[in-house]
């Protein structure tokens, strides 16, 4: 079954990466050269290249992408097991394979991947958009992390890049990558997640540590469960004592 959409979403950027490449280089050129998010052409996110979360089916999305010259290596891939789920990757020319368009149900795209080469800033993103309503961030390589940025209301996430753990997270930080997705799948993501809420341009350090500004309710009953589990097992120690 394909890895659901969680928390830590550097896992699937370095997934992707990994796979095209012997080190990551989340500044890659040769990723998806697409800076419609700022434009609106043809659509406005979350619609990208007139496919729309939650509207456009799976098929036409396929079709959509492999009639369009730009895109290249256009594959689906196979799930590990039986599931209803359906997943496809494609390039941006020859290049890496830099996104994929993902269905849960095997007929409606649920959301929509893009790795970007650096081309739009946080900053131009912030003017168009507003600031974003939460963030997490992950230091994926030395002098390389990533900064979760969310959009609940459009909906989607950006991935701005900053220079390690000891760097910021300012307005000319790169957008190296976009998921857009369905309120469905968005509203999923906060229940299940933890985030800092947003306070500015700053250090990355000084959002990232334990003590989230907003904790979902599925991530809260996680971690009451798991708390029970503790108790119960120093119980049954003692008990054994």
């Amino acid at each position: 079954m394909y890895r659901r959409l969680s928390l830590i979403f550097a896992v699937l950027i370095v997934f992707l990466l990994a796979a095209c490449a012997p080190t990551i280089n989340l500044l890659d050129e040769n990723n998806l050269k697409d800076t419609s998010l700022l434009t609106g052409e043809p659509c406005d996110a979350p619609c990208w290249n007139g496919i729309t979360p939650g509207e456009t089916t799976f098929r036409d999305a396929r079709i959509l992408v492999e009639d369009d010259e730009r895109y290249l290596n256009v594959e689906e891939i196979e799930p590990e097991e039986e599931t209803e789920e359906r997943l496809f990757g494609f390039s941006d020319g020859e290049a890496n394979i830099c996104c994929q368009i993902y269905s849960r149900d095997g007929e409606t795209v649920e959301s929509m991947l893009f790795l970007l080469a650096p081309e739009m800033t946080l900053g131009a993103v912030v003017d168009k958009y507003g600031d974003p309503t939460y963030l997490t961030g992950e230091e994926v390589a030395e002098g390389q992390a990533i900064m979760f940025l969310v959009y609940p209301d459009v909906p989607l996430v950006l991935y701005g890049f900053v220079e390690g753990s000891t760097g910021d997270i300012t307005a000319s930080s790169e957008i190296i990558g976009v998921l857009y997705m369905t309120e469905t799948e968005m509203q999923q993501i906060i229940d299940a997640s933890r985030f800092y809420e947003w306070e500015g341009y700053q250090a990355f350090a000084d959002y990232v540590d334990e003590n989230y500004d907003f904790v979902g309710s599925e991530a809260d009953a996680q971690d009451a469960e798991g708390e029970n589990t503790d108790e119960t097992g120093d119980e049954e120690n003692t008990e054994t004592d």
